[in-house]
């Protein structure tokens, strides 16, 4: 029965299949990565996959928790101390350009989910909690726009941090044009400046 190895050389074998297969879901999605290429990129045989996994959907659940937790460590550095709309603004700027610059389908964790939601529940899930997570460090990073009066003090940061998550797609342009109604949004919440 396939499962967690038990000694560090096992470890890093289970390691490296979760991380080709991340790095090659995020560039070519689920449904483009087979299992040779990801055997292939991490130097594994198949007994060595069919050790650490029951079949491809263990496999993916665990290469989408991965990206996920990726995309996630990125977002949270980036919105860790922000503070003020301007910073709000310019990350979100330099995100999506970053991704389009990548060549990437767009929203990193939207493009993943849209891709296991009706197949596998498991990945479905890890890119779910990933979104929840997500828009809490978007709530988080209002909130402290709002403790520090640059949002008005009857905006929601929760709100409005679903409606900055709310739109995301399988398209770069898609994600952009997300990204630019939700900042509009969030904008209107301004408080007035103290100038």
């Amino acid at each position: 029965m396939p499962g967690e190895p038990r000694t560090g050389r096992g470890r890093a074998s289970r390691e490296r299949i979760v991380e080709r297969a991340a790095e090659l879901v995020a560039e070519r999605g689920v449904e483009g990565t087979s299992l040779d290429e990801v055997l292939a990129a991490a130097g594994a045989s198949k007994s060595q996959l069919y050790h650490y996994f029951a079949g491809r959907d263990e496999l993916v659940e665990a290469a989408v928790a991965r990206r996920c937790a990726q995309v996630l460590g990125e977002l949270t550095q980036a919105l860790g101390g922000l503070a003020t709309l301007v910073e709000l603004e310019a990350m979100l700027a330099g995100f999506v350009a970053g991704f389009e610059q990548q060549g990437l389908p767009g929203c990193p964790i939207g493009s993943l989910a849209s891709e296991v939601a009706e197949r596998n529940e498991g990945a479905r899930l890890q890119a779910a909690a990933a979104f929840d997570a997500w828009e809490g460090l978007f709530a988080d990073a209002l909130e402290r726009m709002r403790e520090r009066g640059g949002l008005r003090a009857d905006a929601s940061p929760g709100t409005l941090a679903t409606a900055l998550l709310g739109q995301a797609r399988k398209h770069p342009a898609s994600l952009r044009i997300a990204v630019e109604a939700a900042l509009a949004h969030v904008r209107t919440y301004r408080a007035p400046s103290l100038d």
